[in-house]
């Protein structure tokens, strides 16, 4: 009986699955359903998990900040996920970084010099 090694076979570090992080994973989720445009564009270019990962790591640093600073676990988790992981609905801010609530360039209204009245 001849015994053969059998040598392990190492994926290349580029070929491996990343698995995600918890809140990664929860980013992802939330982008999928809520802006789909925007996940799907990330997608294509195969930056979703890598997004997904930063958004994670971004809401950790803030919550660690958070609870430095005094403020209860709870708490502080929950406002790292809502400013970091869980992005505003398309339908809600189809561009993100815009402020719903910022006035418009007054010089791109169109205005005009007075009333039109109409004769009776």
């Amino acid at each position: 009986m001849v015994r053969r090694r059998v040598q392990a076979v190492d994926w290349r570090s580029d070929l491996k699955p990343k698995l995600l992080s918890l809140w990664a994973t929860e980013a992802k989720n939330h982008l999928l359903k809520y802006r789909p445009k925007m996940a799907a564009e990330l997608q294509n270019s195969g930056k979703l998990d890598e997004w997904a990962e930063k958004a994670a790591n971004r809401a950790v640093e803030e919550y660690a900040q958070s609870v430095e600073n005094g403020m209860s676990a709870l708490e502080a988790q929950s406002e790292a996920k809502r400013n970091h992981l869980f992005l505003p609905a398309e339908e809600d801010m189809p561009e993100l970084g815009a402020d719903p609530n910022a006035l418009p360039d007054p010089a791109s209204l169109i205005t005009t010099p007075g009333v039109i009245r109409r004769k009776k």
